[in-house]
Formats: C-alpha cells, sequence, structure tokens
C-alpha cells in the first residue's frame, strides 16, 4: 500500500532523476561514445535524439521500475492504465484549437525560432520528420509518466488535490527553467492542467496526448517558418 515512503520517492527521483537526466544529455562527449541513432541525421541532430531517449529511460522507464520494485505498487496505480475514471470535460477539447493557434503565432517569432526545431539540420526529408516527431512522442511518454504519474499520484496519496498540484507545478516549471522565463513560467498552468485532466480521468494519456500535440505542431510550425530550413523530397 502507498505511504508517506512512496511520496519522498516520488519526489527525490523526479529531482535526481531529472537531474541525471539533464547533464548526461548535456553532455556532448556522453553522446558522442553511444554514437549515431539515426544515419539520417547530423552530430546534433543525433544528440538531440540521445536526449530524447535519454528523457525515456530515467524520467519514464526506470520510474516504472522504481514503482514495480516498491512491494505492493504497480505502475498502473500511478496512471500507467487505459481505464478512464471519466472522460474529459467537452471544454478540454477546445485547448486542441488553441494549441494549433497559439502555436502557428509562437512560431514565427525569432525567439522561437532560434530555439525550435531543436535539431538544427537545414534540410528536413519526410523521414527525418517522422523520426523526430517519434522521439519526441516517446521522450513525453517518460515526461508525463514522471510527473502527472508518479509525482502527482504519490502526491496524492497523503495530501489534497491543490496542494499536489502545486507542488507538481512548481517542480515542473522548475524543470523548464534552464530553457527562460518564457517556458518556466508557461509551464505553470499548462502543469496545472495537466495535473487536473489526470486527476479526471484516471490516468497520464490525455497529457500525452495534448503535451505532444504543443511539441509537434510547435517543430512542424517551426520548421515550415524557419527561413533557414527547407523540407526536401528523401535522397
Amino acid at each position: 500500500m502507498p505511504t508517506s515512503s512512496t511520496f519522498i520517492i516520488a519526489v527525490t527521483w523526479c529531482i535526481l532523476g531529472f537531474a541525471i537526466y539533464y547533464f548526461l544529455s548535456n553532455n556532448k562527449a556522453f553522446a558522442s561514445r553511444i554514437g549515431k541513432l539515426s544515419r539520417k541525421f547530423d552530430s546534433q541532430g543525433n544528440q538531440v535524439l540521445i536526449q530524447r531517449m535519454l528523457g525515456l529511460l530515467f524520467l519514464g522507464i526506470i520510474s516504472a521500475l522504481i514503482i514495480i520494485l516498491h512491494p505492493g505498487l504497480e505502475p498502473m496505480d500511478y496512471g500507467l492504465t487505459f481505464i478512464f475514471l471519466a472522460a474529459p470535460p467537452w471544454w478540454a477539447y477546445l485547448v486542441i484549437p488553441l494549441i494549433l493557434v497559439l502555436g502557428i503565432n509562437a512560431a514565427r517569432q525569432k525567439g522561437n525560432l532560434e530555439l525550435y526545431p531543436q535539431i538544427r539540420s537545414r534540410n528536413w526529408t519526410p523521414a527525418m520528420v517522422f523520426i523526430s516527431g517519434m522521439s519526441w512522442v516517446l521522450f513525453l511518454l517518460g515526461y508525463e509518466f514522471l510527473f502527472r504519474g508518479f509525482l502527482l499520484h504519490a502526491s496524492l496519496d497523503i495530501m489534497a488535490a491543490g496542494p499536489a498540484i502545486a507542488l507538481n507545478c512548481a517542480l515542473y516549471a522548475f524543470a523548464h527553467f534552464y530553457k527562460g522565463p518564457g517556458e518556466t513560467f508557461g509551464a505553470i498552468p499548462v502543469g496545472a492542467f495537466l495535473c487536473y485532466l489526470t486527476i479526471v480521468t484516471g490516468n497520464i494519456w490525455c497529457a500525452i496526448v495534448l503535451h505532444a500535440i504543443m511539441a509537434l505542431s510547435n517543430e512542424w510550425f517551426s520548421l515550415y517558418f524557419h527561413p533557414e530550413i527547407e523540407i526536401v523530397k528523401a535522397r
């Protein structure tokens, strides 16, 4: 049965696991030892792919293993289930067109184009777009399982929803600190909304889908609007 020890483990791993992921994923020497994940990308592109796979490993897979190794706990107790307690409220679906409209506007901005797409290849083939997109989805599966799965559900075991969401958003915003104030403060309302949907539905899939729509639309819009990037036919 979940106890306060589970909550302590979840918070500790949220901080420690993210720190390990961050420092390894930004270590070019470490990435070079792993080598290329895809021959379609250069060294910078492969480093980004490795970053995302490290996120899946440290934020998702190891989080699930910690839960599995804890007596009496299973990943499905922490949102990794296809059972829905309830459907998302009807107005939640309005967030999708809102994400797309805001994404189109943001993608045109100079500050966004300096950061995205994360892979800075000048010429993208459809295969590269697909590989990058899949790596985003896998990364976000691990990311959401750590924050809206392990951390949120472990918090709800010992505290009310309000404090649990507040703690989640605080750590979630801190995880965006290295991306600048815009994404750091923007993570707070986004995190709160994803926590709410997770609590209502009882699983992390709505959070994963919405986060994936945000990430993929931003990447695709950035590819389209970036003046130095072109989509070319497969060679």
